[in-house]
């Protein structure tokens, strides 16, 4: 059974955490009457209690699963939420429906969607950790944020979640609005663009959706490749697009993949993204993982020696939202059980978050089936004797990939393709120098290393 002072050191750090999710206003409106009464690590529920009435229904409309995801970002696992109404014994509050209505209407107001970058002021370009896999992304996010609507429009960011493009909208719009307080920003889900359109359509007032869209100064769509495939939307998104382009305003897209990989697409939306700049975010390699996750825990509060910030930075490979989902189970830990945190106790407590390594043969397996897909060969050419144009330069893009993303040594590669490592070292050369040489060449390389998950 959970101490109770765990509980409310755990509660403690989930306000911390909505506090990050709300206004300041509709903090104060909502999470005072809270307080959390029980958590249960082996069925990952917990349970929530308001002590007023009036607040309660709210609340669990419109609420309950914001405290979920806080109270599972700071547990490190998805958490189930039951609330509860606990009224004080000496009062019941008296239900008034006019006041009950003054607090919707003031919901309405204060509310903030966790997604409002608003008031997600905590992420900015200073706290930004710039790398090699997003240097190129942040660099374009800055130029934007100092001359929107001039230096690159529209600016199109993409790459697999979790590796920060989220973060560089709101470093982008917080910088935005502190230049200019009174600029007008739009930032919006494809999925939600589109709900938004069906809703004007069905209501019969396009016209103010077309009003709010067309007339902003920025407009940011994050996973722009959602409105794929469905026609009403991309017509209306076109010429929102053409509006918003030819008065300079800045329009800025991000994506899990480029405008040419986004399937039922149009044609003409494809060709308009890359008017712009395209930019992408890769995973971030060892050293950019290791200081990711140095600055992440000075800002939590927490104090990691260096090997255990080394063997965190060699386990969490997948994303950014790891690392921070990792360390905030840590510093809970930390919290409750009052001891340093070692590689020990990351290692056990960790288990079901970092990613075991995987095995060298299956990321051999895994490049040679790609590179072989990519460029139409059978996996048994890439190891052959044949030396067709196409096949040996093939076979010189495999080596590359398995010398860049894995630890083996130039014999190792070359007892897998039955060359020597002289052989092998060319190759690798030979595609680093085109990667430098040819900028549309190299985006074709980044593209097909990131397909590959090893």
């Amino acid at each position: 059974m959970m101490k109770q002072s765990d509980i409310n050191n755990i509660w403690e750090l989930t306000k911390e955490e909505l506090g990050k999710r709300f206004s300041s206003a509709s903090y104060d409106l909502w999470i005072p009457v809270l307080k959390l009464v029980s958590v249960d690590d082996a069925s990952h529920t917990a349970v929530v209690s308001c002590n007023n009435e009036l607040k309660y229904n709210i609340i669990s409309n419109r609420h309950k699963d914001t405290i979920a995801d806080a109270l599972s970002a700071v547990l490190g696992c998805s958490v189930d939420v039951t609330l509860t109404l606990e009224l004080p014994v000496e009062a019941a509050a008296e239900t008034s429906k006019s006041y009950i209505g003054e607090l919707e209407e003031l919901d309405s107001d204060v509310a903030v969607r966790t997604d409002d970058f608003g008031y997600h002021n905590e992420y900015t370009f200073d706290n930004f950790i710039v790398g090699g896999s997003n240097k190129f992304a942040h660099a374009a996010c800055t130029a934007v944020a100092n001359n929107p609507g001039e230096a690159y429009n529209p600016l199109f960011i993409y790459g697999p979640s979790g590796l920060g493009k989220t973060h560089l909208m709101y470093a982008v719009t917080n910088e935005l609005l502190r230049r200019n307080p009174y600029i007008s920003l739009i930032y919006v889900k494809g999925e939600q663009f589109t709900n938004e359109l069906i809703e004007a359509i069905s209501t019969k007032s396009t016209a103010s959706f077309r009003e709010h869209y067309r007339t902003t100064d920025v407009l940011i769509i994050d996973d722009v490749q959602f409105i794929g495939g469905k026609e009403s939307t991309q017509e209306e998104f076109f010429h929102t697009f053409n509006a918003l382009y030819e008065n300079h305003k800045q329009i800025i897209l991000t994506s899990d993949r480029p405008p040419k990989e986004i399937k039922v697409l149009e044609d003409r939306l494809k060709t308009r993204f890359e008017w712009g700049l395209l930019a992408d975010v890769q995973p971030p390699d060892l050293e950019l993982r290791a200081a990711i996750i140095k600055n992440k825990s000075e800002s939590l509060g927490i104090t990691l020696e260096p090997d255990v910030i080394a063997y965190l930075a060699e386990k969490l490979k997948s994303n950014v939202r790891q690392i921070e989902g990792a360390l905030k189970r840590l510093k809970a830990i930390s919290l409750l059980t009052e001891k340093e945190i070692t590689v020990e106790t990351a290692a056990g407590s960790l288990t079901d978050i970092v990613s075991e390594e995987i095995p060298l043969s299956v990321k051999i397996a895994k490049v040679l089936r790609e590179v072989s897909a990519k460029y139409g060969f059978e996996e048994a050419d890439l190891k052959g004797k044949k030396r067709t144009r196409e096949l040996v330069w093939a076979r010189h893009v495999a080596i590359y990939i398995l010398r860049k993303r894995t630890d083996m040594s130039l014999p190792a590669i070359g007892n897998v393709f039955g060359r020597d490592h002289s052989t092998i070292l060319y190759s690798s050369n030979l595609i680093e120098r085109e990667i430098q040489s040819n900028p549309s060449f190299a985006v074709e390389m980044n593209e097909l290393i990131n397909s590959i998950d090893i």
